[in-house]
């Protein structure tokens, strides 16, 4: 029996890799709650997302995380780190 193909969009790799998904993507600098981009960056949520499914013809081990940076992401903001680590 074949399964569904997934892929996990993370902006907190470390905690993701520890449950090993088959596919991963974590778009560099994104902060929680902009996985896929800043609130109206319509363009830039297409193309993280486009980017995130082309994961799926990707033959690589599980648990594998797949980087990328882009330039345009403007909610760059690091202080969810803190509140993150503060718990």
């Amino acid at each position: 029996m074949a399964g569904i193909p997934t892929i996990l969009i993370t902006v907190i790799p470390d905690s993701s890799k520890q449950a090993g998904p088959p596919r991963a993507f974590y778009p560099i600098g994104f902060k929680p709650g902009n996985s896929l981009g800043g609130p109206h960056q319509i363009a830039l949520q297409q193309k993280v997302l486009r980017d995130a499914l082309s994961r799926w013809e990707a033959r690589e081990e599980a648990g594998t995380i797949w980087e990328r940076e882009y330039a345009e992401y403007t909610g760059h903001d690091d202080s969810w780190k803190e509140a993150l680590e503060e718990g």
